[in-house]
């Protein structure tokens, strides 16, 4: 049996929701304190602040012993809230009887309150006061007293909220909740008959229409009516608020008379119902609907054509290969577009051998189709195919060849792609060709394997074609590939290294940090600076350990032998404040040609770390005052040192 809750009363509901949230954030947790110094508090003249909290522990640890100091400030209109909050969760009978007391001598909100109380804690006592209020004159007390009434949900209870539907008008809303929350309560005591009642009751009432659709919910709830029938009847029902449920009834239906009675649904509906209906039956994975969505995908209107299309790809199988292969050759663009998608996502391993058998003796636009497809789909048979439509001169064709490889060539294939990419040179297919390799390049399983494809290739290789073949080692990645940039670019060849040392600038992964290291250090000359700014990239970009990052900032800074790197290893110090690099930063403060970047530095990281340490921040901010000719960073200096001054005994 499908579930449901009811929907309605939103705005009462989310007041209801975020009033304790809202008093937990607002207040902390009650203080301790046992029953008897909490009764104590409240009698005595403390401060308003110290009754709250009291009723708060009372709570949680209140016994009838507690309940006749509460009581007292129920009509209190600062604290009667706090009052009802804590005899609510008080087990002792006595509540009952101060709440039915209160409901005789309260007026205005501390009665609609205590109302609301009663209605919580289900004291079907109360019902004689309550059937009194909701006929008074006050109407946010009457509405409060049906709604209380409701939720006690006896046939004694639902009486007076019965006659309050046809009663004053300003009461039906309120009595319509409360006949709801009545019917739910009896749903869940498997009382479906009184339920039942109680919602016809409602549906023959003068009331919006989001009751109406309420009560159809209760109804479904109930399952003493067959859910089919019910389904089948909101379908064919004008009104769109049932026409949705029934759409819902259909979703979780899961047998074959449900299928049976959507299928003749389909022929019956409204054209602008059947689309909904047909998404639907997809969701619902219907294969016995094929054949009738595949005739809909024939369809005169537009909107059920490009629904019967869509649907047919998450339902089909390769029985509607020619269906959605005819539409996606279709001048409709929308259609086009639609029928590829459902092409590619198509299930049965017979679709994929259709695709094959069909590309091999395809043209013109269908040619195009396939083998968009066929690389979406990442069908290894049709690799060769691809493979020979990368020198095409039909510029679409070569570019869907090429990226289709992308996405599905194997290592096995992976060789002969790459020389594809050599031989392409520097015409139009070259780029894509690159692109389409990196792809390729990110699904290898065996690393090694492909870098040494890469690798093997450098020595003949242009040197565009080098830089190329670097990059791609870039994503391939791991130790081999790691390894083999490195001793290109410790090699002789000058156009190698130059292509793997700008490989290793933009590495991936922190673990080229070491290799960088190294070369800026003892490697090409022509390279070192290139492999400095790569070994900071890796401090500045990746995702290190605070203190490696300190030690890989000494170890830069050390190894620079220009300004320019040891400014951007200053700055790089700022993005991960530490005492530690403040204290670095300031050892350059009285060299002139840095002094700049390392007064602007210490203050940017002095700002971030002041509050943790307050003594290091007033020392480096002195320094920068007296040697920094910037007005704005001396005044920001200066602003910390008053921070500091706060910040220390």
């Amino acid at each position: 049996m499908v579930s449901f809750r009811f929907a309605v009363s939103i705005p009462v509901l989310v007041a209801l929701l975020v009033l304790p949230v809202f008093l937990t954030a607002q207040q902390p947790l009650p203080a301790e304190g046992d029953e008897s110094q909490l009764i104590a508090i409240l009698d005595s003249d403390a401060p308003l602040f110290d009754k709250a909290k009291a009723c708060q522990r009372l709570a949680i640890i209140g016994t009838p012993k507690s309940v006749p100091a509460v009581a007292k400030l129920l009509a209190d209109p600062e604290l009667s809230h706090y009052a009802r909050f804590a005899l609510e969760a008080n087990p002792s009978p006595k509540v009952d009887t101060v709440f039915r007391q209160a409901l005789g001598e309260l007026k205005g909100p501390q009665l609609v309150g205590v109302i609301n109380s009663v209605g919580s804690r289900g004291d079907i006592k109360a019902i004689d006061a309550l059937s009194g209020l909701a006929v008074g004159q006050d109407d946010e007390v009457a509405s409060a007293a049906v709604s209380g009434l409701g939720a006690l949900a006896t046939a004694e209870s639902i009486r007076p909220v019965k006659q309050a539907l046809s009663g004053k008008r300003s009461l039906r809303l309120a009595a319509a909740d409360a006949c709801l929350t009545a019917a739910d309560r009896l749903l869940e005591d498997g009382k479906n008959a009184e339920a039942l009642e109680i919602l016809a009751l409602l549906r023959q009432a003068d009331l919006p229409r989001h009751i109406n659709v309420a009560s159809r919910l209760g109804e479904i709830r109930s399952g003493t009516q067959d859910e089919n029938d019910l389904m089948v009847s909101y379908l064919s029902d004008t009104d769109p608020d049932l026409f949705r449920i029934g759409l819902e009834l259909a979703h979780h239906q899961r047998d074959a008379e449900t299928t049976a009675q959507l299928l003749k649904q389909l022929e019956a509906l409204p054209m602008q119902r059947q689309v909904l209906l047909v998404h639907v039956l997809g969701d619902r994975g219907e294969v016995s609907a094929l054949p009738a969505l595949a005739d809909l995908a024939d369809s005169d209107d537009e909107g059920m054509k490009l629904a019967a299309v869509r649907v047919l790809g998450s339902l089909g199988d390769g029985s509607v290969l020619p269906v959605l292969l005819r539409a996606a050759l279709s001048d409709n663009q929308p259609m086009a577009t639609i029928s590829r998608d459902s092409l590619a996502q198509l299930a049965g391993p017979e679709v994929d051998e259709q695709l094959v058998n069909r590309l091999k003796n395809s043209d013109g636009q269908e040619r195009l189709v396939l083998v968009d497809v066929a690389g979406r789909r990442g069908i290894k048979r049709a690799i060769p195919l691809l493979l020979q439509f990368v020198s095409s001169e039909d510029a679409e064709l070569r570019n869907l060849a090429i990226d289709g490889l992308g996405r599905t060539v194997g290592l096995e294939d992976f060789p002969q792609m790459v020389d594809q990419l050599l031989a392409a040179g520097s015409s139009p297919s070259a780029p894509p060709m690159k692109e389409a390799l990196r792809k390729a390049c990110q699904r290898m399983g065996d690393r090694a394997a492909a870098s040494r494809v890469l690798l093997e290739r450098m020595a003949t290789a242009t040197e565009q074609a080098q830089t190329d073949l670097m990059d791609l080692l870039v994503y391939v990645g791991g130790p081999q590939a790691l390894a083999g940039a490195q001793a290109a670019a410790q090699g002789e060849d000058r156009s190698v290294a130059n292509a793997a040392t700008q490989a290793l600038g933009k590495w991936l992964t922190p673990d080229v940090a070491p290799v960088l290291l190294e070369l800026a250090q003892s490697g090409n000359a022509a390279y070192r600076v290139r492999c400095l700014r790569g070994y900071i990239r890796v401090i500045r970009q990746f995702g290190l350990r605070p203190g490696q990052r300190l030690q890989m900032s000494k170890k830069a800074f050390a190894v620079a032998s220009r300004d320019e790197e040891r400014k951007l290893v200053l700055d790089t110090l700022t993005r991960f404040p530490l005492p530690q690099g403040l204290k670095m930063v300031t050892l350059h403060l009285e060299n002139s040609s840095l002094s700049d970047a390392a007064s602007q530095a210490a203050v940017v990281i002095g700002e971030k770390i002041v509050n943790n340490d307050p003594k290091s921040v007033a020392s480096a901010m002195k320094r920068v005052v007296a040697v920094s000719g910037d007005e704005e960073l001396v005044e920001r200096a200066k602003l910390l040192i008053a921070r500091t001054k706060q910040k220390t005994p």
